[in-house]
């Protein structure tokens, strides 16, 4: 399995100054992340913006059977969003239960966006996630 979960707030700048066409240029970069979203055509869970008191929001979430292809993947998108809106910052969670490389399969992966950039980190919660989250099948 494939499971997913992450957030954006959508800010074209992390400068914490304002500017005359701050909301123009906004709306122009919402209007090419929704642009992007309808042509990835994601079809395997949700992908949405939305404004709520002002502010634009993405969020994201799926479950699924094997890791997306790279067009339709969660980290792909998160660093997309970091490229066109530099602002921008937010938390993915993944768990990929077929990443065996480095023991990654009973881990959930937080990519983290901010300044542009998304780095990977600990999850200190729900990791491992057995047995946190599921308990081993008894013999």
């Amino acid at each position: 399995m494939y499971e997913y979960h992450g957030w954006i707030t959508v800010r074209t700048k992390y400068e914490n100054i304002e500017t005359e066409d701050e909301d123009e240029l906004l709306l122009k970069v919402v209007s090419e992340i929704k642009e992007h979203i309808i042509n990835l055509n994601w079809g395997h869970g949700i992908l949405d913006i939305r404004s709520i008191n002002t502010e634009f929001h993405i969020w994201t979430s799926g479950y699924l059977n094997h890791k997306p292809l790279e067009k339709d993947s969660p980290v792909n998108f998160f660093r997309y969003v970091g490229r066109v809106a530099p602002g921008s910052y937010g938390i993915l969670y993944i768990i990929d239960d077929y990443d065996m490389e480095n023991n990654n399969h009973n881990k959930f992966k937080v990519y983290v966006l901010a300044r542009g950039q998304l780095t990977i980190h600990e999850d200190p919660f729900l990791t491992p996630f057995v047995p946190i989250v599921e308990s081993l099948p008894m013999d």
